[in-house]
């Protein structure tokens, strides 16, 4: 193994750009060891662990300015620290990642679940997390009021589904389009409670499809007909509002008037 390298040949070997050496040299970060008669830089054997070292702290993140503070210290507490500051960064990552994950599969399933499964139904819920309030007769889609409540329920809201509820008493009524309730709702638990945060446990709901063309929801008297009838017919007895989950919509080439694909889920006892 030779002694000397030029900046093309360290470049080939560290997979490190000449300007990225140049600029290097230029801050004092790492220069070249020696220069030849030739005109020409040279790089020793000798800097190659330190190399090695700059491009893997550099591949952890951590700033040239810190990079160049470490590499002046006497003793390793710059590098242990950093390396420490990496690993708890890098947990952080992947916790984030396997959040980011569960969301994406539960969100996959529910667009599965909405688009292609049979019509009505009788299943076992998963718990819900809800972050719901009232409506009321001003600005009844407020929820920038339900995520103020909770600063770290933004990030929760962005992977959970909007909904509404519509009461017992108009069910059996036959007013579905009176709402009690919006806010709000994820299998995945929110940050942390607010006034507005409520959990429902595991339980058995009539659940149907719902996909809406129309600005008026006219479709839903049909859906919603169809899903009181089969619980009649199976001798159920209806234990809480009905819950409105919208899954999905898409522009279908009309973005004023998007398809939404919903999913009801009414609780029962069989």
């Amino acid at each position: 193994m030779k002694e000397f390298y030029t900046v093309g040949e360290v470049s080939k070997i560290f997979n490190l750009s000449t300007p990225t050496l140049r600029y290097y040299d230029s801050i004092k970060l790492l220069s070249p060891w020696k220069s030849g008669e030739n005109g020409y830089r040279y790089y020793s054997k000798a800097q190659f662990e330190i190399i090695s070292m700059i491009c893997f702290m550099r591949s952890l993140g951590t700033p040239i300015k810190r990079l160049k503070q470490i590499l002046n210290e006497e003793n390793a507490d710059g590098i242990r620290k950093e390396l420490q500051r990496y690993t708890k960064e890098t947990d952080r990552k992947i916790e984030e990642l396997k959040r980011l994950k569960k969301k994406a599969l539960n969100f996959s399933r529910n667009i599965v679940d909405s688009c292609d499964a049979p019509f009505v139904r009788l299943e076992e819920t998963p718990a819900f997390y809800l972050m719901c309030k009232p409506f009321g007769s001003e600005d009844e889609l407020d929820i920038e009021e339900i995520l103020n409540a909770n600063k770290s329920a933004s990030k929760w809201a962005m992977s959970a589904g909007i909904i509404s509820t519509i009461t017992r008493e108009n069910l059996l009524s036959g007013n579905f389009h009176t709402y009690e309730k919006y806010g709000y709702l994820s299998e995945e638990k929110y940050p942390s409670e607010n006034p507005y945060t409520e959990t429902i446990d595991p339980r058995i709901c009539v659940t149907a499809n719902m996909k809406i063309n129309t600005v008026e929801h006219f479709e839903a008297d049909e859906i919603y007909g169809k899903i009181m009838t089969y619980i009649k017919d199976k001798g159920m007895k209806i234990t809480g509002p009905a819950i409105e989950r919208n899954i999905l919509d898409l522009y279908s080439g009309n973005r004023f008037n998007p398809v939404m694909f919903f999913k009801i889920y009414i609780p029962v006892t069989i």
